[in-house]
């Protein structure tokens, strides 16, 4: 709301634009990357090189927090998921074996 009542001035942006003259240094490790996804786009690298970028394109994905947060509540649902179905099924053959424990017990014929 507070920008509707603003004044347009663009003289003075024009001002701010032509002092500013700090451009940031280009960035040498960029160039690596970036010629490897061309050489992969294009068909010409090896099947090792197109693996190896997709591992590092991996690597960039999983380095930041929200990634590595929401793999770790994964890995830890699937664990509790598994650890669930184990239990249930020991809990089953447990209780298996103690009914035919039970049973040979009052069967009276094997006495």
């Amino acid at each position: 709301m507070f920008l509707f009542f603003m004044k347009h001035d663009p003289d003075n942006l024009n001002h701010f634009l032509h002092e500013w003259n700090d451009m940031p240094a280009p960035d040498g490790r960029l160039a690596g990357p970036v010629w490897e996804r061309i050489e992969v786009a294009r068909g010409r690298a090896s099947w090792f090189d197109s693996l190896l970028m997709r591992l590092r394109e991996l690597d960039v994905r999983f380095a930041r927090p929200q990634a590595f947060a929401a793999v770790l509540a994964l890995s830890l649902l699937v664990g509790m998921g598994f650890a669930v179905l184990h239990t249930r099924y020991n809990a089953t053959r447990i209780d298996a074996e103690m009914s035919a424990r039970y049973l040979s017990m009052l069967d009276v014929s094997r006495r």
